[in-house]
């Protein structure tokens, strides 16, 4: 508690950018699924399509792509983070924001924009 703003406590109630895209994931993932599980489940009782052929290499190759992504994400926010420590100890300041949300955060949004966009493109 900062000593200057005894009630500072009360204005800080964002929550972390990671709960965001925890929370897309969370509400988004099981609905992608039972749709694609669905179609794949139609597609071998009957001839699969060309169409559901596609779907099922999509689903592979955009995780292996989101996978890909986050490491980078990751590791471009964790070298963030370093430096702005370094810099924020060199300068006396304390650093800004929370670097381990921002490093899950980064982490986690190519997951979760490609689970919205199968949402969006699913749910039609």
């Amino acid at each position: 508690m900062d000593q200057r703003q005894p009630f500072s406590f009360g204005t800080d109630l964002a929550a972390p950018k990671s709960t965001a895209e925890l929370f897309t994931l969370a509400t988004l993932s099981p609905l992608v699924i039972a749709s694609r599980v669905g179609q794949l489940w139609l597609a071998m009782a009957t001839a699969p399509t060309a169409k559901d052929k596609a779907e099922a290499v999509r689903m592979v190759s955009e995780k292996m792509a989101a996978t890909g992504e986050a490491v980078m994400a990751v590791q471009t926010a964790m070298a963030k983070a370093a430096g702005d420590a370094v810099i924020a100890s060199m300068s006396g300041r304390r650093q800004s924001g929370n670097p381990m949300d921002a490093v899950l955060t980064a982490g986690l949004r190519p997951y979760s924009k490609r689970v919205r966009s199968n949402h969006r493109r699913l749910s039609r």
